[in-house]
């Protein structure tokens, strides 16, 4: 009996003698491309990009051989972003090689190309994503044969205030050595540990498997305190008054991390126009007289969460074309000369 109480006396105690680690998901997307391409093959799509971003990560899952050959191209055309030979699951901060990658507001071609040379058709998942908060996990496989190119993945956080970081490094397949900030924290060959002191600001982590001739399967759980995750729903289109689109009504969805229903909080602000409300779920913008565009900011916050923003441009067109203004002020001075002149007298 004495035994049992033990033992009864020790489950009750084992949850407060365990950190409580909270749930994390990996990185939200701003957009997701996904196909397949027969060898040879390439495809694009179109991504309308409504709000200014500083930076982002780029995720890619290919599948569909394992020959070397077997890789695709991504080019974001008009900003010059190219991922080449790509195959296997990671991840990439900006494009290879930059140190910031910041896209405006506007529309954007993501092409993706399929080398001629693979064994058969290639399917693809794109991913772009936000630069996260912890907590927030990222996972990925390096193929034995993949280009050195890409051996390294590559991701960031940005840490709201200098705090103490534990992570998670897992590996399901092979070893890899890990970085943070540029200093190695040793090879990884099995599930472990570790804490960092991490400042405020951005902080970039990478697997680098360059030095193993194997498969390499990985996963990378950053913890932090509970967050929110907030995102647009019903986005304002291109507001048009002449055609009676004069206000749109759009809206907010806020998540925990933790799977938790907190009472979420939110607050709006804009830069031009105005608002119905400032801190409901949905709001109503009307947009002044004139041809401009207007960003539209909602924070998420609820007690014991870190809090998340979200934005939104909104493009108000001219009630006529611009091309046709200047036509219409030709017309009318062309109408102000002609009526100043004097009828000439008709011949007796």
């Amino acid at each position: 009996m004495r035994r049992i109480a033990v033992i009864v006396v020790v489950l009750l105690l084992l949850p407060l003698l365990i950190t409580p680690v909270v749930d994390a998901a990996p990185p939200r997307s701003m957009k997701v491309f996904s196909g397949s391409l027969d060898p040879g093959g390439s495809t694009s799509f179109t991504w309308e990009l409504n709000q200014d971003v500083s930076s982002f990560l780029f995720h890619y899952e290919v599948t569909g051989g394992t020959d070397a050959a077997d890789v695709i191209d991504v080019f974001i055309d008009e900003t010059g972003d190219t991922w080449q030979l790509l195959m296997g699951n990671g991840w990439t901060y900006c494009s290879p090689g930059a140190t910031e990658c910041p896209i405006d507001t506007g529309t954007y071609t993501v092409t993706v190309q399929s080398d001629l040379a693979a064994t058969g058709p290639i399917n693809f998942r794109l991913s772009f994503c936000l630069v996260p908060q912890p907590p927030v996990d990222f996972a990925g496989f390096i193929p034995a044969n993949a280009d050195a190119s890409i051996a390294i993945s590559s991701f960031g956080v940005r840490v709201p205030s200098p705090a103490s970081s534990t992570l998670v490094l897992g590996v399901a397949a092979g070893s890899y050595e890990f970085f943070v900030d540029g200093a190695s924290e040793g090879v990884v060959t099995a599930t472990q540990t570790v804490t960092v002191d991490l400042e405020g600001g951005f902080h970039l982590f990478e697997v680098d498997s360059t030095a193993t001739a194997e498969d390499v399967r990985w996963t990378v759980q950053i913890q932090g305190p509970p967050k929110l995750e907030v995102s647009i729903v019903n986005p304002c289109p291109i507001l048009n008054p002449e055609a009676g689109q004069s206000t749109c009504v759009t809206g907010a969805e806020a998540t925990a991390s933790d799977g938790g229903a907190p009472t979420v909080t939110y607050n709006w602000t804009v830069t031009g126009g105005s608002l119905n409300s400032s801190s409901s779920r949905w709001v109503e913008f009307t947009p002044p007289i004139g041809v401009a565009s207007f960003t539209l900011t909602v924070n998420a916050s609820a007690p014991g969460y870190l809090s998340d923003t979200a934005v939104q441009v909104v493009q108000v067109v001219p009630e006529f074309p611009a091309f046709f203004m200047p036509l219409v002020l030709t017309l009318a001075l062309a109408l102000a000369v002609l009526s100043r002149r004097k009828p000439k007298a008709l011949a007796k």
